[in-house]
């Protein structure tokens, strides 16, 4: 087995991020699957080029080229939003169709982004395969092909016509400002992938994450009329729901907030993504203005911390802003680290900070130490169920 250059610094990359992998992603361009092209030496150039661009204010990115043309990048704290952008233009530039067989990944696409804490031995294999002898068949088993427009609509009407209580879940935030942690408030949120295997066993949703994110306002309806009916068992003291700005204007939250338990009107957090925070920023005023008559708490979610550098959050003014956990916050510089502290510090008042994602017993130290009062996560609901301090 001959291995270049490239591909025995991709091994020891792979490597390297086995031994620590949070907080870092691989991308696998199938190139090899594209129809042939007499310039693929010249696309190949313009591709890696255009990757190291567009990802470089990324603190980590490695760009390698295999013997069969593939490429796999190696990166960290990039938006995904931003990665499938890049994603979409790589493939145009090697694809005018769709690719129409499965990749070694068992799914019909150019690329697949992997996270390294838990895709690495899928994106090993692959690449053993091109190394070894050749490009590996797909895994056996049920194949899923990405979501076509042909599901919308059909997926659409199910959110809107079918009780969904049976793919509610939810998943405290605690508040570990006293010596015995206690539940903050519940999220509550509908399972994706129950919906897929409930209404759409064969697709895959997330496999076309542009059409997924269509039904984003469907799932938002959904959500509210299924906690209608299940939040009058509803015992704790405040819960939230995640939706978007144009939902909170819209009438089907106005009816799901007339129906709520008395008790719990005034308990409300609202939790917006950053990215509909900046995409529809003009929203923000009428939901300010809403959440004051209503007296709802808001909550901007999904921050990586490095976000802080180029988001102003004042004119929304949130009441909780989830940042997530990353180990590599413990191995990060005193210079990084001050983009989180000041971050923090320069909430609007009344604002506090939620470590999310927090499935290190690391970060509960880190949390404590940088005067974090609530965290989130798998590990968080294990400790706090078994009685272990937090």
């Amino acid at each position: 087995m001959r291995v270049s250059e490239s591909e025995r610094a991709f091994l020891h990359e792979l490597h390297a991020v086995k031994k620590s992998p949070m907080g870092k992603r691989l991308i696998h361009f199938c190139v090899s699957m594209a129809p042939p092209a007499r310039d693929v030496s010249r696309r190949l150039d313009s591709a890696k080029m255009f990757i190291k661009k567009s990802f470089s204010r990324s603190p980590y990115c490695e760009v390698f080229q295999a013997s069969n043309n593939d490429l796999f990048v190696a990166y960290s704290h990039i938006p995904v939003s931003e990665v499938l952008g890049v994603c979409s233009r790589v493939e145009k530039l090697f694809c005018e169709e769709p690719i129409g067989r499965r990749n070694p990944y068992n799914e019909y696409a150019f690329y697949k982004v992997a996270d390294a804490v838990t895709d690495l031995d899928q994106l090993f294999t692959a690449f053993k395969g091109i190394i070894g002898q050749g490009q590996p068949a797909a895994e056996t088993g049920p194949l899923k092909r990405p979501m076509g427009p042909e599901h919308l609509v059909l997926l659409s009407d199910k959110l809107r016509n079918t009780d969904l209580r049976h793919c509610i879940f939810n998943q405290p935030v605690y508040f570990i400002g006293n010596k015995v942690p206690s539940i903050e408030f519940l999220e509550f949120y509908i399972a994706s992938k129950q919906i897929e295997q409930v209404f759409l066993p064969d697709v895959s949703l997330g496999g076309n994450p542009w059409l997924f994110h269509a039904l984003s306002e469907d799932y938002d309806r959904a959500t509210l009329r299924a906690l209608v009916k299940e939040i009058a068992e509803y015992r704790h003291k405040a819960f939230s729901v995640n939706v978007s700005l144009s939902t909170i204007l819209s009438k089907d939250f106005a009816d799901f907030y007339d129906k709520l338990p008395t008790k719990l009107a005034g308990k409300i957090v609202l939790e917006i993504h950053k990215t509909d925070l900046i995409q529809h920023f003009k929203l923000v005023r009428d939901v300010q203005q809403l959440a004051r008559e209503k007296g709802l708490k808001l909550c901007v979610d999904g921050l990586e911390w490095r976000d802080f550098e180029v988001m102003n959050l004042n004119r929304l003014a949130p009441d909780f802003v989830k940042v997530i956990w990353h180990n590599d916050l413990l191995s990060a510089d005193h210079e990084d680290l001050a983009i989180l502290v000041r971050g923090k510090a320069g909430l609007p008042e009344n604002c506090e900070l939620v470590l999310s994602r927090c499935d290190s017993p690391k970060a509960f130290p880190f949390a404590r130490t940088l005067g974090v009062k609530y965290v989130q996560g798998r590990l968080a609901d294990q400790f706090f169920k078994t009685g272990m301090e937090l």
